[in-house]
């Protein structure tokens, strides 16, 4: 007699947990989102060989496309290849009115490929902020990396972020923060939970494929309701300016904090327009901002600059952005047969590295700033940024990428790290450049002309608004 063996009880059927979605390559946890047999790479007959993946799929029955760093390959840094397929998705999304999920596992941008890494990742980034402008744009930060860096700014762009439970957001490591590993005062400013708290994130969900797929379903499903050009200028000013109370409180709580001295009363405008410039008011200073309302050879144009660095204060921070974007917004608001000119002139080094402004939202502090710069350009208004000594990271994302022309003074570094953090970075981590890198990669990047002098800087400035002018027109990315 044969025997037959009887099925097991439901009791005795132990289903294996699925793995969390922190530890899927980028292929898998698309496949783990997507609903069944409608995953599609974006370029099948071209795969994707970096720390990138693009493609389309359906998510509880609506279409969305996607976009993942994989934090298993090149520490999912952005390099030039990932930041041109990030803009193609981009580009797709926003031509085909389709939803857009980007999911963040990155350590920032790759730093060997210096500043051309650095270019195309900001161009992806303001490409971000655009599309965020006409359609849902979903950022989903997770681990093991979290999300650091120059994308760090870039994901607060979206107009909804999740964090898993275990993940962390910001610009500087905690690592590069801290100075030696393991600091739980480092860890805590950018963990989800405080992210959530804050209101940085608005979901923070299991790290599991499911979780995460009931969210993003429930985000899909909502309606999508366009904001108006004042209204999202004016939430700007509002994000920032609820930064920038949380850092003044902390400040008042904190009697050794070192407080930032008052900034030199310069005309940087007249000197750098040799005569041309006349202030005719309102201004603005902040941090290291001084941002002045007034007359560009009789025409109504908005100024701002930005630095130099001081021994008190290391890069742009909260501050900064908050008076950038109350200046945006109060030119946006003028009347005028043509929009004025954004003239920005950025000598800082980077953004602020501090526990205090990454407690207090500096991502989403720099995001509002790019975004501010973003919806002045969807109005018609040129900008022009002109860069001297040393830009670095998101310092460059947030003020120089949003606009039509970029010029710098010779001489000047663009790099994806400020030099302090970057010898911090290579210490810790044993990295040296590659020897076929460039020395001096900020005279290549295209879209930057470079100015001999300072004595040459009003013609070409001149020269390049002229340019900016004839690009300028309202709603001219709305329009794509």
């Amino acid at each position: 007699m044969a025997l037959v063996q009887a099925a097991p009880s439901r009791r005795e059927i132990v289903s294996e947990p699925a793995p969390p979605f922190s530890s899927l390559r980028a292929p898998e946890r698309a496949s783990a989102l997507a609903d069944p047999d409608t995953l599609a790479p974006l370029d099948a007959e071209r795969p994707a060989r970096g720390a990138l993946w693009a493609g389309r799929a359906r998510i509880g029955g609506r279409d969305v496309y996607l976009a993942l760093t994989d934090g298993r390959q090149k520490g999912g840094t952005l390099g030039v290849e990932e930041a041109g397929l990030l803009s193609r998705i981009v580009a797709a999304a926003q031509s085909s009115r389709t939803p857009l999920a980007l999911f963040w596992d990155t350590g920032g941008v790759r730093v060997p490929e210096g500043a051309l890494a650095l270019a195309a990742t900001a161009a992806a980034g303001v490409a971000v902020a655009r599309a965020a402008l006409s359609i849902p744009v979903f950022s989903v930060v997770s681990g093991p990396r979290g999300c650091f860096g120059a994308p760090g700014a870039i994901a607060a762009t979206a107009t909804t972020s999740i964090m898993t439970a275990n993940s962390r957001w910001g610009l500087t490591g905690p690592i590069l923060l801290a100075g030696e590993p393991g600091s739980e005062e480092a860890s805590e400013g950018t963990s989800a939970q405080h992210r959530h708290r804050c209101a940085h994130a608005e979901a923070l969900v299991p790290d599991s494929p499911a979780a995460i797929r009931v969210a993003l379903a429930r985000l899909l499903a909502r309606p999508f309701r366009r904001t108006s050009l004042p209204a999202a200028l004016q939430r700007a000013v509002f994000r920032t300016e609820k930064a920038l109370r949380q850092i003044e409180r902390e400040e008042r709580g904190a009697p050794h904090a070192r407080r930032v001295p008052p900034q030199p009363e310069r005309d940087l405008f007249r000197y750098s327009f040799r005569g041309h410039w006349q202030a005719t008011g309102p201004t603005l200073r902040g941090g290291l901002v001084h941002a002045a309302w007034g007359q560009l050879d009789g025409e109504p144009a908005l100024g701002i600059a930005v630095g130099p660095e001081d021994p008190a204060r290391s890069g742009m921070g909260i501050r900064e952005a908050n008076a950038i974007a109350k200046m945006v917004r109060f030119a946006a608001n003028q009347k005028g047969p043509q929009r004025a000119p954004i003239l920005l002139f950025v000598f800082c080094q980077g953004h602020a590295s501090s526990l205090l402004e990454e407690r207090a939202g500096i991502p989403v502090a720099l995001a509002e700033c790019m975004r501010s710069l973003v919806l002045a350009r969807a109005a018609g208004h040129p900008t022009l940024c002109v860069l001297g000594g040393g830009v670095y990271g998101a310092a460059y994302v947030a003020l120089a990428a949003p606009c039509h022309r970029i010029l710098a003074l010779r001489g000047t570094a663009v790099a994806p790290m400020a030099p302090r953090l970057l010898a911090t970075f290579r210490r810790l981590r044993s990295l040296r450049l590659d020897p076929e890198t460039p020395a001096d990669l900020g005279e290549l990047l295209p879209e930057v002309r470079m100015v001999e002098s300072a004595v040459r800087l009003p013609r070409a400035l001149r020269a390049e608004l002229d340019a900016a002018r004839e690009r300028a027109a309202p709603n001219d990315w709305l329009q794509h």
